[in-house]
C-alpha cells in the first residue's frame, strides 16, 4: 500500500487527504502487544508532495496483514541525508496522551461503564471511542490530573493493572480485548518458511518464593495485614541458584467486606503461581520468515499470522519447538509482508510518553437528546461504508461433482488465498471476516437464529429475554449493572425546558421587586408629647440597598390622623423630593401613622406593588 498524507485536523481518511505518498523509499510499522505503535518512512525531497508533509501531519498506511489501514501522526522529520528525510509517526491513540483527565472515583463500576465515564469525562475534547471485553465490577478511581492514555494503561490503578487484557489500538476505536489474537496453528518450520530467527531470554520475572499478603479492613476502617503462617510459598522447579522472593498484593483477589484468611488467602496465591509460572525464564524469539499465503503455490494454506496470536517454532537443527505469542511486528507497508516478529512473554504495561495534563477548570456540557444522534451517526457511517465502495471481488463457490453453486463470497481479492476481507454467503448463514476465508467470523448471522456482532445500534428493540452485565447511557451518567445490581440514574432538562427556565428567571430578575423600610433614629413610641426623630425611608432591591440609586422625588410621605384635614395640609407639605424627614411634636396630634411610598416619576404610579 502507498501511504497517503492528510491534514493534521482530518476525522475521516476515506479520501486521498492531501495526497498519496507515491514515492516513498520504504515505510515500516513497528507494533508491539500493549506496547508502541509507530511508523518510519523516508521519502525524498524531490518527490512529489514532499512539501506538505509536515509534524502534526497525518499518515494512513497498512500497518499489517489483516487490519485496517491506520493514521498516524507525524512528530519528527530529520535533515536530509543525501536527499532523502526520515519521518517518524506515532499511532493516533497516541493522541489520548494529550487529553485531560477528569477526576472522579467509584467504589464498585464495571469496566464497560467506567471506560465510558473516563472518554466522557475529560477536559479536551476528542473523537475517540471505547470498547471493552471485561465485566468484573472493581474499585477505579483518577485522584490526580493524568491523561486518557495513562488512565489505560501505564500507571498504578489504571484498567491494564487492574483487569489486564490486550489493546487493540483501530484508529479513533480503543478496544481493550481479554485475548486480541487466537491460536492460529500456524508452524513456522526450518527448511519451510523460518528465514532467521534469534533467541533471548530474561530471568528478571523469575523467583524462588512468593510471600502472599492481603488487607482486611472492618467497619471502623482499622487495616490489618493478613500473611501465611509460613510466610513464603515456595515456587517449584526454579532455574534461579540464589533466593529471589516475590512480594504480592492479594487484596483485590477478595470481594469487598469478605473474610480474609489464611487458608483462603493460600488458595488465591496457589491459583495464582498455576496460571503464571514464574519458575523458568520466557523465551523471547525474533524471527523472520516467507508468508506463504502469498505465494501461489500456497494460497489454499492461509497461514496468516497477526500481532498477539499463538504460533509454534521449530528449528530441527538448533532442537528448539515453541509455541509462543506474537508480541511485536515490523511490517514492511509498501510490499505488504512482515519484515520479522517477535514471539515470546511481555510484561503487561503500555509503553507510552505520559505527559502530566493541567487540571481542568470547567466541566463538559451535558449532552441532550442524545440517541436520535447516535442513530443518525450509525446509519451516516454504515451509508458511508456502503455506498462508497468501488473495489471488491464477487465469487460463486459451485460444487465440483454436480456444478450447483452454493456459496455466495463478496471479498477484497479476485482469489481465495490472498483476500483477507470476506463475505460468505452459504445455508448455513451470512458471516464477514478480517482474517481469510476460513475466519473467524466476528459478524455473522447464522442459519440457527443467532446474530454475533461486536456493536449493534438500533432505534426499537423488542425481545423476551435480554441478557446483559450493564444498560448504561451513551455518556455514562445513567446506568443499571445487572450483576451487582446497582442503578443510577441522573434526570436531564432539554432544551427547550432550560431556555424557557432562564427566561424565566431573567423576566423575575428584570423586575426589581423593591421592598421599602421606614427607620426611626429615636425610636416608634413617644409619651408627653416628648416627640423627636428623623423618619428614613431605605429601598431594597430584592437583598440589596439601593436607595443611593433613587431619585429624592420617587419618595412620598403621608400622615394618617383622627384629623383628615390635618393630614391633607401635612401630605401636601411632604408631598415628595426627600428621602428624610423630621418629626416633631407639632407632627403629632394625640396619635399620628406616617407612610412613604416610592413612585415612578413618570407615571406617578407605586414601585412597591
Amino acid at each position: 500500500m502507498i501511504p497517503v498524507l492528510y491534514k493534521a485536523d482530518a476525522t475521516v481518511f476515506t479520501s486521498f487527504g492531501l495526497g498519496a505518498l507515491s514515492d516513498c523509499i520504504s515505510c515500516e510499522v513497528t507494533e508491539e502487544r500493549n506496547g508502541a505503535f509507530e511508523l518510519v518512512l523516508k521519502y525524498p525531497v524531490t518527490g512529489r508532495n514532499y512539501s506538505q508533509i509536515a509534524r502534526e501531519r497525518l499518515v494512513k498506511a497498512k500497518p499489517n496483514d489483516t487490519a485496517n489501514d491506520q493514521v498516524f501522526r507525524i512528530y519528527r522529520i530529520t535533515t536530509p541525508l543525501n536527499g532523502v528525510v526520515t519521518v517518524y509517526a506515532q499511532h493516533l491513540s497516541y493522541d489520548l496522551s494529550n487529553i485531560a483527565a477528569l477526576l472522579w472515583s467509584d467504589d464498585r463500576i464495571s469496566p464497560t461503564l467506567a471506560m465510558e465515564r473516563l472518554f466522557s469525562r475529560t477536559a479536551t475534547p476528542h473523537n475517540f471511542i471505547c470498547r471493552t471485553d471485561y465485566s468484573d465490577a472493581k474499585a477505579f478511581s483518577i485522584t490526580k490530573p493524568q491523561s486518557v492514555r495513562a488512565c489505560l494503561g501505564g500507571v498504578a490503578g489504571s484498567f491494564l493493572d487492574l483487569w489486564g487484557g490486550e489493546y487493540e489500538w483501530d484508529n479513533w476505536l480503543v478496544w481493550q480485548r481479554s485475548s486480541r489474537g487466537r491460536n492460529t496453528g500456524v508452524v513456522i518450520e526450518y527448511g519451510k518458511n523460518l528465514t532467521e530467527m534469534t533467541h533471548d531470554g530474561d530471568n528478571t520475572d523469575v523467583y524462588t518464593d512468593m510471600l502472599p499478603y492481603a488487607v482486611q479492613t472492618d467497619e471502623n476502617g482499622s487495616e490489618t495485614v493478613v500473611t501465611l503462617p509460613e510466610v513464603l510459598m515456595p515456587i517449584t522447579n526454579s532455574e534461579l541458584v540464589r533466593r529471589k522472593t516475590l512480594i504480592k498484593d492479594f487484596s483485590e483477589f477478595f470481594d469487598f467486606g469478605a473474610e480474609i484468611t489464611a487458608d483462603a488467602l493460600r488458595a488465591k496465591a496457589s491459583s495464582y503461581l498455576a496460571s503464571n509460572p514464574m519458575g523458568v525464564t520466557a523465551p523471547t524469539l525474533t524471527v523472520k520468515f516467507e508468508p506463504l499465503w502469498k505465494q501461489p503455490d500456497y494460497a489454499a494454506v492461509l497461514e496468516r499470522v497477526s500481532l498477539c496470536d499463538t504460533v509454534t517454532i521449530r528449528h530441527s537443527a538448533l532442537g528448539v519447538t515453541a509455541k509462543a505469542k506474537v508480541i511485536k511486528t515490523v511490517y514492511d507497508t509498501l510490499s505488504e509482508k512482515y519484515v520479522s516478529i517477535t514471539l515470546g512473554a511481555a510484561k503487561a504495561n503500555l509503553i507510552s510518553t505520559v505527559a502530566q495534563a493541567e487540571q481542568a477548570a470547567h466541566a463538559a456540557a451535558a449532552k441532550v437528546d442524545r440517541f436520535p444522534a447516535i442513530m443518525s451517526a450509525a446509519i451516516q457511517n454504515a451509508t458511508s461504508l456502503i455506498t462508497g465502495q468501488s473495489g471488491g471481488y464477487v465469487v460463486i463457490n459451485t460444487d465440483e461433482v454436480t456444478g450447483q453453486p452454493y456459496e455466495l463470497l463478496v471479498m477484497d481479492a479476485p482469489d481465495i488465498g490472498s483476500a483477507v476481507n470476506i463475505w460468505r454467503w452459504n445455508v448455513g448463514g451470512l458471516g464477514f471476516s478480517h482474517n481469510g476465508y476460513n475466519g473467524p467470523f466476528e459478524t455473522a448471522i447464522t442459519s440457527d437464529g443467532q446474530i454475533v456482532a461486536d456493536f449493534i445500534t438500533t432505534g426499537t428493540l423488542a425481545a423476551n429475554l435480554i441478557k446483559a452485565g450493564v444498560l448504561s447511557s451513551q455518556d455514562g451518567s445513567s446506568w443499571w449493572d445487572l450483576e451487582t445490581g446497582e442503578i443510577h440514574l441522573r434526570a436531564y432538562a432539554t432544551t427547550e425546558s432550560v431556555i424557557e427556565t432562564n427566561e424565566r428567571i431573567d423576566e423575575i430578575e428584570e423586575q426589581k421587586m423593591y421592598r421599602l423600610v421606614i427607620t426611626s433614629s429615636n425610636g416608634n413610641i413617644f409619651k408627653n408629647n416628648n416627640i423627636r426623630t428623623t423618619l428614613s425611608a431605605v429601598v431594597f432591591s430584592w437583598d440589596t440597598n439601593v436607595t443611593d440609586t433613587l431619585d429624592p422625588n420617587q419618595f412620598i410621605w403621608t400622615r394618617v390622623s383622627d384629623d383628615a384635614a390635618a393630614d391633607a395640609a401635612w401630605n401636601a407639605t411632604h408631598f415628595g423630593g426627600t428621602k428624610t424627614i423630621e418629626i416633631t411634636r407639632d407632627d403629632v396630634n394625640v396619635r399620628a401613622t406616617f407612610f412613604c411610598d416610592l413612585i415612578d416619576t413618570t407615571t406617578r404610579n407605586s414601585l412597591l406593588g
